[in-house]
């Protein structure tokens, strides 16, 4: 008799990147994004919440711990990124316009947005994406720039490509951004210099074809 493997759960950990700035580990099992925590003088802000059933209860945790009210910033709409916003009680929930198209809920980010909270400086600013469209990226103290899955290609007729158009302008809004650091989600490491992601980038835009909207990538 056959039997079904199950895959076995795997549990977030917890990273630390300076005092202010934490994150959960990404996991495959269930796909989940990292979660990136910023602790603010009044709130704690989260940049993407996932998917894994342990993350509302660690972020409740902390909340109730320092007292601090939970704001949301979600990159994008897909659900390894966005399933838990049901599951936790935050105060505000920051997105960009597409992905309020899903979630009905909270404030759309359209341009950007400035927000100072005690020594931390939050700047929240749209971005092209192949990915997904309308994402959302989070610049922190211009020394940390958290993407989610922004700078990933998209899926179309059975090839994973990137949108010729939209791969520039999102290499030009990516070289106007002060950060040294640039944090993409479900990649190890989670922390990557922003010289080597857009050398990466620029490479695979130098693939495209004269007259193709497309740009075919397997990686």
């Amino acid at each position: 008799m056959k039997t079904e493997r199950k895959e076995q759960i795997e549990v977030p950990k917890i990273e630390s990147i300076s005092d202010r700035i934490s994150y959960l580990t990404a996991t495959e099992y269930p796909l989940s994004a990292n979660v990136v925590l910023i602790d603010g003088d009044t709130v704690l802000w989260v940049y993407d919440v996932g998917n894994h059933p342990a993350v509302p209860g660690i972020l409740h945790d902390k909340s109730k711990q320092t007292g601090k009210e939970i704001r949301v910033i979600v990159s994008h709409f897909h659900p390894d990124h966005i399933a838990n916003l049901l599951r936790i009680s935050c105060t505000e929930i920051y997105q960009g316009r597409n992905t309020f198209r899903y979630t009905k809920t909270g404030t759309a980010i359209e341009e950007d947005a400035w927000f100072q909270d005690g020594d931390v400086r939050l700047h929240l600013f749209p971005i092209p994406s192949s990915h997904a469209k309308g994402s959302l990226a989070l610049e922190v103290d211009e020394t940390w720039c958290f993407l989610g899955d922004a700078v990933y290609a998209t899926q179309k007729n059975g090839q994973t490509v990137y949108n010729a158009e939209r791969l520039l302008a999102e290499i030009r809004v990516l070289k106007n951004v002060q950060a040294p650091w640039f944090f993409l989600s479900h990649r190890e490491p989670f922390r990557q210099k922003k010289e080597d992601v857009l050398e990466w980038m620029e490479a695979i835009y130098a693939k495209r074809k004269q007259g193709e909207a497309y740009i075919s990538c397997e990686f």
